[in-house]
């Protein structure tokens, strides 16, 4: 797993996670020279699409699961050279997810910053858009 941010490469290690930590820019693509099969993209900007597509191995798979307010400028040749495969993937099998989360086998709870009570839900809603926020919840 690669990202900016080292809370949440740190969340990802405490499952057994590779993770290594990148700057998020431009230069990104020159450092990383390891291609993979499979690239999952949800860093929610721009340069993370870019670098993804970069990280894709020809007929590899790339799965968008970002979505970018406003038009993301995005490079064609590396999709059509390497042939990649693009697919979009916002939302899962809610059933299944909400199985495992039942099971115990996954833990959400290091994903979330802080709970709030429904009746405060104004004040969590900014705190959520504070920089270095994950999951904020409400609770009735």
């Amino acid at each position: 797993m690669y990202g900016k941010h080292e809370k949440k490469l740190a969340l990802a290690r405490l499952v057994g996670v590779k993770t290594m930590r990148i700057r998020g820019n431009t230069g990104d693509a020159k450092r990383l020279v390891k291609n993979y099969g499979l690239v999952v993209e949800a860093t929610g900007s721009p340069s993370g699409l870019a670098l993804a597509q970069h990280l894709t191995e020809p007929r590899g798979t790339l799965v968008l699961k970002s979505t970018f307010h406003g038009a993301a400028l995005v490079e064609m040749w590396p999709m059509v050279v390497k042939e990649i495969n693009v697919v979009g993937s916002r939302c899962g099998p809610f059933a299944k997810a909400i199985a495992l989360l039942r099971s115990g086998k996954v833990d959400p709870t290091p994903l979330i910053t802080r709970t709030f009570p429904l009746a405060e839900a104004r004040s969590a809603i900014q705190f959520a858009q504070k920089k270095g926020m994950m999951k904020v919840l409400l609770k009735p």
